[in-house]
């Protein structure tokens, strides 16, 4: 199973999905994976989750922020080494 960290990436990245009007079948597209995994990596019942490449993929197709993914908006404001913060979180997401 995910971690409730990881959880709340996926659900972040489906946010940013839907804002855009994308279907899970369009960004399976995008990042090279099928519908099926899209579907796993979405629903909190798999351990499936994407990896740091699909990521910055989908980021990329957004224009948004990779930053954003793994951070808060109240990291910018309270933590002086924000560059430490965003490896921190992207390793507790890896794990």
């Amino acid at each position: 199973m995910k971690s409730e960290y990881q959880n709340r990436i996926i659900h972040r990245i489906r946010q940013l999905r839907e804002e855009h009007g994308y279907t899970q079948g369009n960004i399976a597209s995008i990042i090279g994976i099928s519908n099926g995994q899209m579907g796993n990596i979405e629903s909190p019942k798999t351990s499936h989750k994407y990896t740091l490449a699909h990521i910055q993929q989908i980021c990329k197709e957004f224009k948004y922020p990779i930053e954003l993914i793994f951070l808060d908006k109240t990291d910018f404001s309270e933590n002086n080494n924000i560059i430490d913060l965003l490896i921190d979180n992207i390793v507790k997401y890896e794990r």
